[in-house]
């Protein structure tokens, strides 16, 4: 980051013994694991239950998560913005207690507008401001080992996968659903304030530090190899390789999203009982652990523009495989390529913005980009609920995305990566 900054000091940082973009990454993992009451497979537990207590068709309920999901996409500039202005670690703060009350508001809705005002609260502060504020303060603390730190963030999928379903599960048979959002939000502000102001920090610069925690020497030997570009939003958008990386993770968001919320009732039409996938959610999150830890490490030697084209083929296979598994054996197939491509997904995402379009600028570019993540999540229910509630199957609507998805990797082998100057 090519800026005068004003120095700063930390006693935390003084006192860590190593460096200290290790306990930024683990700060940044645990956020972007407490955006889980947020997440779809989360939501998900609840849809059966609010169509049976709110009296609500399950088209309904899919519009009114997609409505919230995607009207907090058009505030999260704002939020990507205020991350730039006044750093990670205090909007963490912020970010986490309107999360917390997000979740305490769940608990007393009635009818569809509360449901939808609260949906719109959780999705904004947790899988859409929480998001980029933790990815952010990694970002800022890793460039040339930025894909192995991108992939051990990108575990938090993994792990919630593994804890949220089984943990969401346990609390609505414990205390019905309503309890169950209590618990969330006790979870999520007795956690989350507490982690993020006393470890997250911002660019290492600003502590007379550099990323990755090179010497300065080093650091400079790297930059006269490969200097770092830094966009300015504008400037970003300008390019079209910055439109198609915005569509391409949308209709991937859109996908996942869908096919997520809709999971309890798609295994139910191939004739498979709610406690399965449950389990699949669990295979998922362990099959995610390996394409993080793969991508992550694939990033140190490919750029994140070929390897999504790749995590798109994978996505394809698994929407072929759901509409045809009849056995246990096809569970495990379809949560093998679910995990391998959430988790190289959840790592890419995190890293080409920063890999073609610089740090000092992230959180702007980010606060944009994330409103065709939260778009997409927005966009994926209701397909798939109007292809169930008027055609009497899901199968349409996964044939749709199949298109989309291929259409997407095509586009992507072609495409030129950004170079300032140059016509993209």
């Amino acid at each position: 980051m090519h800026q005068t900054v004003e120095p700063r000091t930390s006693r935390v940082i003084n006192a860590t013994p190593f460096f200290y973009g290790w306990v930024v990454l683990a700060a940044g993992t645990l956020g972007l694991l407490l955006m889980g009451p947020s997440q779809g497979f989360t939501v998900s537990l609840f849809l059966d239950l609010w169509v049976a207590d709110l009296n609500l068709s399950r088209s309904t309920v899919s519009l009114l998560y997609g409505g919230a999901s995607l009207g907090a996409a058009l505030l999260l500039p704002i939020a990507g913005r205020l991350v730039d202005r006044f750093g990670p670690r205090r909007l963490v703060v912020v970010i986490s207690l309107g999360l917390g009350l997000g979740c305490l508001w769940l608990v007393n809705v009635q009818g569809p507008i509360a449901l939808f005002i609260g949906l719109l609260i959780v999705r904004f502060f947790g899988f859409g401001s929480l998001q980029i504020a933790s990815n952010n303060v990694i970002a800022q603390w890793f460039i040339r080992r930025r894909g192995f730190a991108m992939g051990i963030a990108g575990q938090s999928l993994s792990m919630g996968l593994l804890v949220y379903p089984w943990l969401g599960e346990s609390m609505i048979s414990q205390w019905g659903w309503r309890g169950a959002w209590v618990g969330f939000a006790a979870l999520t502000v007795g956690v989350m304030i507490p982690v993020g102001w006393l470890f997250f920090r911002d660019a290492p610069e600003r502590y007379g530090l550099t990323p990755d925690g090179d010497s300065p020497a080093e650091r400079e030997r790297q930059r006269a190899g490969a200097r770092e570009e830094n966009w300015t939003l504008e400037e970003a958008r300008q390019t079209s390789a910055f439109w198609i990386f915005f569509v391409a993770i949308s209709v991937i968001t859109m996908t996942t999203a869908g096919v997520v919320f809709h999971q309890v009732s798609l295994f139910a039409q191939r004739g498979f009982e709610r406690a399965s996938v449950i389990h699949v959610f669990q295979m998922v999150a362990l099959f995610t652990v390996g394409g993080n830890l793969l991508f992550g490490k694939l990033l140190d030697w490919y750029t994140p523009r070929r390897l999504m084209t790749v995590a798109l083929g994978a996505l394809v296979l698994a929407l072929l495989v759901v509409q045809w598994m009849f056995v246990p054996w096809h569970t495990v197939l379809f949560s093998g390529l679910m995990g391998f491509a959430g988790g190289a997904f959840r790592v890419l995402d995190a890293s080409l913005w920063p890999h073609y379009y610089g740090r000092q600028h992230l959180g702007a570019i980010r606060g944009l980009t994330m409103m065709g993540t939260m778009g997409g999540t927005a966009l994926g229910p209701y397909p798939l609920g109007l292809s169930y509630d008027f055609l009497g199957s899901y199968v349409p609507a996964l044939w749709s995305f199949i298109g989309l998805l291929g259409a997407m990797a095509l586009i992507l082998v072609f495409l030129h990566p950004p170079r300032k100057g140059k016509s993209t």
